[in-house]
């Protein structure tokens, strides 16, 4: 998963969202316990920036993840122009329960790590609890850009409170970009969504953990190519700009006017309209539709070939059935003769 599982802004959202809100807020006191005793023995290396907790077996990994860590903290930071400041805490989950007992059993089965902005905290699964069998640097790169944005949508000189929770299609569409996932950038997935008119408004992917994995891959990629628009319409400094303006503001509309003097609305209707512009067709050039057109010319031209056979054999019995008559036909008798 790929966002803050504990700040979860939907609380004028459905009644759902409200509960796992509520949940989230009682977890937050909760989890140093759970952390300190999850049913295995926690080993733990430091660095000034980061805490990693790992199982013995998985000291290898453990540091290679820090120095991942270390390295991409810097170019974010140099992305986003800003200094970090919090320590963050790391823990490799060597099993899917320890996973879903750390972060409270509220990320969805599709969802392969975490990122708890309320309090600084990444949660991981090492490759032997991963469907995937791996645990990719971007994965790691993603929920640490998730706590660098939320780090710049802290309000300034209150780092001692708990960051803004910022708009999920903004946390998610910023955190593909930075960490450079390749997956959601295919423009084949939102000519799908326009295809089978199933593309997610704004405020709907706030609900993300409610979704089922189709439907998020659909809102992670119209996150990523919303940023990207953005960043297209208002320049590349855009994602800081909007981070530090909600941080000041707490509010998406009053924000988005303050940072690029516009309203979201307007902005999230011309960001629909450049899909339909420029996505629609795309759906084409998808693998499983090409297949699946290459698998309905076949089976249409098996269909004509053997209708073709069939009239041609019709017309071979029809040949040979007026032979037949012709040799059965007693012969004509000439009567001029007798």
């Amino acid at each position: 998963m790929n966002q803050s599982v504990f700040a979860v802004r939907s609380w004028r959202f459905s009644f759902r969202s409200k509960i796992i809100s509520l949940f989230c807020f009682l977890f937050d006191f909760a989890i140093p316990a759970f952390a300190q005793n999850p049913g295995i023995a926690w080993h733990y290396h430091s660095t000034p920036r980061f805490v990693i907790a790992y199982r013995e077996a998985d000291k290898t990994l453990a540091i290679r993840v820090l120095d991942e860590l270390q390295q991409r903290q810097q170019q974010l930071a140099a992305q986003l122009g800003y200094q970090p400041q919090r320590v963050i805490t790391v823990f490799l989950c060597p099993t899917q329960q320890i996973f879903d007992r750390m972060t409270g059993g509220v990320v969805p089965h599709w969802g392969e790590a975490a990122a708890n902005t309320a309090q600084w905290r990444i949660f991981l699964k090492t490759p032997a609890a991963s469907d995937t069998r791996e645990l990719l640097p971007v994965t790691v790169t993603h929920e640490l850009a998730h706590l660098c944005l939320a780090e710049l949508a802290t309000p300034a000189q209150t780092l001692d409170v708990r960051p803004n929770a910022l708009p999920r299609w903004f946390n998610e569409g910023a955190a593909i970009l930075l960490s450079g996932e390749p997956r959601y950038s295919d423009p084949t997935l939102i000519s799908r969504g326009l295809l089978t008119n199933s593309l997610v408004e704004f405020d709907e992917i706030d609900d993300l953990l409610s979704f089922h994995s189709a439907r998020a891959g659909l809102a992670y990629a119209e996150s990523y190519h919303a940023v990207h628009f953005m960043i297209t319409r208002f320049g590349a400094d855009a994602v800081r700009q909007f981070a530090q303006a909600f941080g000041a503001h707490n509010d998406a509309r009053k924000a988005f006017h303050a940072a690029f003097n516009e309203d979201l609305w307007d902005f999230e209707v011309a960001y629909f309209d450049y899909l339909r512009q420029h996505f629609r067709w795309y759906f084409l050039l998808d693998e499983s539709f090409l297949f699946g057109m290459v698998i309905v010319i076949l089976l249409i031209a098996g269909f004509l070939i053997t209708r073709r056979r069939a009239r041609r054999k019709m017309k071979e019995w029809e040949k040979e059935d007026d032979g037949e008559e012709q040799e059965n036909f007693p012969p004509e008798v000439d009567e001029s003769k007798n």
